[in-house]
Formats: structure tokens, C-alpha cells, sequence
């Protein structure tokens, strides 16, 4: 049996899709890729409903999958699966709907379906349609049953924990992922031993909202202690942070952060607006002038320190001045690149009841603008580094070109040979073209 994933989303959406991967390979079926090379007897489309677009993108790749295969079993997993209802599954060309918590118990309901056909996939349209979604609000604990053995990348994501309790007036996460759940701290420990034994040499921490980890847990754990317990593992070379809310970065976290050798110097700090009148209106509970104050704070403890975000525009009651007011901040901080988001209605949320409302062509037009910013601030970001020598850790090799990462992320490409995949080595940046800067080994 050949089965075929598509992941939308975030980098927690990334773990869980390589989570599921691992258990469908221990049940002795093929992974496969989601094109028509090789078709699929299942395809998985675990899904994202962060905006409007990633919702019909989701619905793009289910019906996508029936085109691949028309026999085959489609199954919709994650966050989408969270905001329809059982009623709309069946205007959805679908064979399977189950949500975050049921992410687990993945295999079971498609072995399941499948013994309702006597294994004959081509008979499933025959069988109703299974919908296995819970109640996510009422969940209080992590609930992952498995841990991840082995990664297939050099940098790979570590899930640490599930669930946001902030209520942003604009995020519909919440209410999809429910109220934060951490993973017990020996669990993370075994499971990034298990992927450094299988070559993984960068962490990337993640989670729903990383900061929170530990506050729903007895044992007086957080973040920081998770980071500094993944760095003594022998063999491990980065942690780098998933995004991160603000205010867990102060004066103390930053000065342990600070002491941690193995961390990179790159923060994604979860910033969505530089204007106090937004900021208020989102629930976002810090001030401009704390995020620039914030970031000259880790430029003084971490050494060439860089900073990306993401930013949200024509957030209801965005004025001309308060958009301007964003892009000064963006500028006075130097961030190296910004994620730039439209506001998008959800459903359940504060926001979309909110009355100024930002039409589509002014939301556009500011989406243009800030990605304009956003590409002149990388391009001066890594200008800066060019005819210095700089540390990478190479990700992959293609026809004589090796390709990865600073610990600050600069994305670096230089001729090489493959048996330096995997490797750190040290190379002089010589120019740039787009997002990539050129460069030679040492």
C-alpha cells in the first residue's frame, strides 16, 4: 500500500506529518510522493486554516489527490478538519476526516476503512465517510503516543508543545489547537537523542506557542530549561528557536540564551504589528517600543545577531499612519526578513466582528509595500556579510552545488563536493542573487 502526504502550514504541522509518516511505514506501507508518478492508495493532506488562502489551498490539494487517483482514499487531517463540521465533510471530495488529536490514531482509521472494502480501494465510495473529530478545547494534556526515531534531514523540528492560550482577536489557532499542552521534558530529550543517533545535526524547537511551554505542567519547567537541556547532547550542533512570543525574551532568558553555545544567533520573534493602536486591537499584550528595545537588548548579549517576523497588514482600524508608523519600526530594527501576511477573517474570532474593516486593494497595496521593504532589508542584511568569512552547515547537495545555512540564516550556495553534505564548514560570501548568497569554501 503506497500512501502520499501534502502539509500545509506551519513547522508543528511539518513534525506531525513526519510523525504520521513514521507510523505508516511501521505498519509496512510505501511513502510516496504527492505527484503523478507514483500514485497513491492513500493521500493525506494534513491542512492549515491560519488564513482564508490556506483554507483554499487545502481544499486544492484534496481535490488535487482524487485527480492523482480517483480510487484512492483521500484523508484530511489537522487544523481545517478542526473549523468544518461534520455536515461539510460531505460537500468535501473526501474519504477521511480526522483532527489534531486524532492525528494519532491515523493508521488505525485507515486500516479500518480499508477492511470495510475487504481492502478493494477502488470500493470505497461506497463506505460512509469517517469523521473522527474532538472537542480540542477540552484537552489538558499532551497526548502524542509516539516520539519521532529518526530524522531524514540535517535540520529537522523538534515539537516541544501544543495549544495557545493568548486569544490574539484575529487568530482562529486557539480554538484549533486548544489550550497549551506540554510535552514531558524527558520525552523531548529522548526524542532529539534519537535524532541526532540518526544524523540530524540542527534542532528546531517548535510548537503552537513555544513560550508557553511548561506553564500547564507541575514541575516548574520551561523553555529555557528545554534549551539547555537539548544542548548537552553530544553530537548536536544547533538549536534554533521556532517563532517566538516577545515577551518571553527578557532580561534573564536573554542572558541564559546568551550562555548557550549551540544556539543560533537567529530569533523569529511573533511581532504582527509595529503600531501600538493595532498591536491593542490584536490583544498583543507589548508595545512597539518594547519590540525595539527588545531587539537591542540580544544585539548587546548575541553576536551578529539576526531578526525575521511576521507582520499582518490592513488589520482592521489600520490606518494610513499607523501602516507607515510598522515599516519605521521594520526599518529602526534592521530586520533580515519579514513574513508579510494579509488579514484574513476567521470565523470565532474578535476581529472579524471588528467594524473598519480594510477593503482588498488597500490590504494589497500594503502587502506590496512591506515585502518591497522586507526584500531591500535582507538584501542590505547579507550585503553586509559579503567578502566575510562566515560558518555553514550544508543541507543539500544537487549537481555540484552545495547549499544551507548560517547559524544567523543566510541561506549560502557554493560548488562543492557532496561528501561535505552534512558538514560545518567555513566559506567566504562573495556576491548574492535573490534569496542566496554565493560563496567559496576556505
Amino acid at each position: 500500500m503506497k500512501v502520499a502526504f501534502y502539509t500545509l502550514g506551519c513547522k508543528v504541522n511539518q513534525y506531525e506529518t513526519d510523525l504520521m509518516k513514521q507510523k505508516f511505514l511501521n505498519e509496512g506501507y510505501e511513502i510516496v510522493n504527492f505527484d503523478l508518478v507514483k500514485k497513491a492508495d492513500v493521500y493525506v493532506v494534513n491542512s492549515c486554516s491560519v488564513t482564508n488562502l490556506a483554507t483554499r489551498k487545502t481544499r486544492h490539494y484534496l481535490s488535487r489527490a482524487k485527480k492523482l487517483n480517483e480510487d484512492a482514499i483521500v484523508v484530511l487531517a489537522g487544523c481545517y478538519s478542526q473549523e468544518i463540521d461534520e455536515d461539510l465533510k460531505n460537500s468535501l471530495n473526501i474519504d477521511i476526516v480526522v483532527g489534531n488529536e486524532e492525528k494519532n490514531d491515523i493508521v488505525k482509521y485507515v486500516n479500518e476503512y480499508i477492511s470495510l472494502t475487504g481492502k478493494q480501494i477502488s470500493d470505497s465510495k461506497k463506505i460512509e465517510k469517517v469523521y473522527k473529530v474532538s472537542d480540542i478545547s477540552g484537552k489538558r494534556k499532551y497526548t502524542s503516543d509516539s516520539l519521532l526515531e529518526k530524522g531524514t534531514e540535517i535540520r529537522e523540528s523538534i515539537k516541544i508543545e501544543d495549544g495557545c492560550n493568548n486569544f490574539c482577536s484575529y487568530c482562529i489557532i486557539p480554538y484549533l489547537r486548544g489550550r497549551v499542552r506540554s510535552k514531558d521534558i524527558n520525552d523531548i530529550i529522548t526524542e532529539a537523542e534519537n535524532l541526532v543517533k540518526s544524523g540530524v545535526k540542527e534542532l528546531v524547537v517548535v510548537g503552537i506557542e513555544i513560550a508557553s511551554y511548561g506553564t500547564d505542567l507541575e514541575n516548574n519547567v520551561s523553555l529555557i530549561n528545554v534549551i539547555e537541556q537539548i544542548a548537552k547532547i553530544d553530537g548536536l550542533e544547533r538549536i534554533r528557536l521556532g517563532s517566538i512570543e516577545p515577551r518571553w525574551l527578557n532580561d534573564e532568558n536573554i542572558e541564559r540564551l546568551g550562555k548557550i553555545e549551540k544556539l543560533c544567533n537567529h530569533f523569529h520573534i511573533s511581532v504582527q504589528s509595529l503600531n501600538n493602536n493595532v498591536l491593542k486591537n490584536m490583544n498583543r499584550k507589548y508595545s512597539r517600543e518594547y519590540i525595539i528595545e527588545l531587539t537591542k537588548k540580544l544585539k548587546k548579549v548575541i553576536k551578529d545577531v539576526s531578526f525575521t517576523c511576521d507582520i499582518i497588514v490592513g488589520f482592521p482600524g489600520e490606518t494610513e499612519e499607523d501602516f507607515n508608523n510598522t515599516i519605521d519600526a521594520v526599518k529602526e530594527i534592521g530586520f533580515s526578513e519579514l513574513h508579510v501576511f494579509k488579514y484574513s477573517k476567521r470565523k470565532f474570532t474578535k476581529a472579524s466582528e471588528m467594524k473598519n474593516q480594510i477593503n482588498e486593494e488597500i490590504k494589497n497595496e500594503r502587502s506590496r509595500t512591506l515585502i518591497e521593504v522586507g526584500d531591500t532589508l535582507r538584501k542590505l542584511y547579507i550585503k553586509n556579510y559579503i567578502g566575510k568569512k562566515v560558518e555553514v552547515l550544508f543541507e543539500s547537495y544537487k549537481d555540484g552545488y552545495l547549499e544551507g545555512y548560517t547559524s544567523n540564516y543566510i541561506k549560502v550556495k557554493v560548488v562543492g563536493d557532496r561528501n561535505l553534505w552534512g558538514t560545518r564548514q567555513e566559506v567566504e560570501l562573495i556576491s548574492f542573487e535573490k534569496e542566496v548568497a554565493l560563496g567559496k569554501l576556505v
